[in-house]
């Protein structure tokens, strides 16, 4: 009897080990594929500019009581979530189920990333396709078969991970370059492309990265060579090009590091960007941007960016909250400030000759497929009248 039960324990044992064994041999793999996803470059190779391709051709009306001609554009920012395995893994969106429970996104981002392009291509069967996409968080390479497979002729990308800015600006203080981390991902370097990407059924006159200055970043966020683009657009009938600006800011908790320095290195990123536009913006023409800011929920964050930004900053969700007899808004947040409650954001300046102003601005991809989300993000989709004088020798 004694010997049956020793026997017994030590089979116990004997598989006990061996569940230990198998769980220390997926861990490590785990590790190694995470190591790898970190340290691998990757980027996404866009076509060459200018692309000159022409699809859509707004329609345009005259107002006789105005003298104003104008036409309706609409531009959908949009982070896809586009991650190296197994960074998704877990994610979830800030949409729930009837539970109260976050809806999960897919773990496969690359199939995530097709997802998101079929959705698109639906939307142009549907004649609802948005003129301009804007996408963030676009690292895979297979986010360069979106534009195609959701029918966009013209296309660019943002900064990838070897177009590389100066190390530093003399906005960043001693301390904050000092005590840049290795355990935080600060000094190993960029692994990924900003994961910026412009796409259009408009012509790409002139497309102008800007990478954010190298160790001016805090966090795992340090890894991406985030950064900011300037896309000048041809749209036929419009009397001056469109310039179009998408960004992507550092993050708060997800960076991995004290909220101050991942506050900081936001703020150095926003005053490299507009210290970019004054220079580079051709302040004659009309502009719209959006991208994901990264401050929600962050007063001190959106307090600097109002401030830096000055007169020029026109944000579509507060003008359509203080102007519903001019601009349908339609988005999940019903609270007074929904810039607040959101990463991603658009908004736009007038220019010289061509006036701008958002008529509506909707979220899309709010639904899920199949118990997932496309994206731990909503599609942010905003329509734009531009008008001017019809009596412009430029019309």
């Amino acid at each position: 009897m004694l010997n049956f039960h020793a026997r017994t324990v030590s089979a116990k044992l004997m598989s006990l080990k061996k569940l230990v064994a198998i769980t220390f041999v997926v861990l490590i793999g785990f590790v190694l594929i995470f190591i790898f996803t970190l340290f691998r470059k990757m980027d996404v190779i866009a076509p060459e500019l200018p692309q000159l391709g022409e699809w859509d051709t707004p329609s345009i009306s005259i107002d006789p009581d105005t003298g104003l001609a104008s036409m309706e554009i609409s531009v959908l920012t949009y982070n896809i979530a586009a991650l190296p395995f197994p960074i998704a893994c877990g994610k979830t969106s800030r949409m729930t189920d009837e539970a109260g429970n976050r809806i999960p996104i897919a773990c496969n981002r690359k199939k995530g990333a097709i997802d998101i392009a079929n959705a698109l291509q639906q939307l142009r069967k549907q004649g609802t396709e948005p003129d301009i996409i804007l996408l963030q968080e676009a690292f895979l390479p297979v986010v360069a078969e979106i534009p195609d497979i959701a029918g966009y002729q013209n296309w660019a990308a943002g900064p990838g991970p070897m177009d590389l800015g100066p190390k530093y600006s003399d906005r960043a203080s001693k301390s904050f370059i000092e005590n840049r981390s290795f355990w935080k991902g600060e000094k190993w370097g960029k692994r990924q492309p900003s994961g910026l990407l412009v796409a259009t059924d408009f012509q790409i006159v002139e497309h102008i990265n800007f990478p954010f200055f190298e160790w001016e970043c805090a966090g795992f966020d340090c890894l991406a060579n985030k950064g900011q683009t300037l896309t000048r657009l041809r749209i036929p009938g419009l009397p001056d090009l469109l310039e179009v600006v998408t960004a992507h800011y550092n993050a708060k908790g997800a960076s991995g590091v004290p909220t101050e320095r991942a506050h900081e290195a936001h703020r150095l990123q926003l005053d490299a960007a507009l210290e970019f536009l004054r220079t580079t913006s051709n302040f004659d023409l009309p502009a719209i941007w959006g991208g994901d800011m990264n401050m929600r929920r962050s007063q001190d964050r959106i307090r600097y960016f109002v401030q830096q930004a000055g007169e020029r900053l026109n944000e579509v969700s507060s003008y359509c909250l203080e102007n519903p007899d001019r601009c349908d808004l339609n988005i999940q947040d019903t609270s007074d400030e929904p810039w607040f409650q959101t990463q991603d954001l658009q908004g736009w300046a007038d220019g010289v000759r061509v006036s701008s102003e958002p008529k509506r601005m909707e979220d899309i991809f709010d639904q899920p497929e199949n118990g997932k989300m496309l994206s731990d993000h909503n599609g942010f989709l905003v329509v734009y009248r531009l008008s001017w004088p019809v009596q412009d020798p430029g019309f």
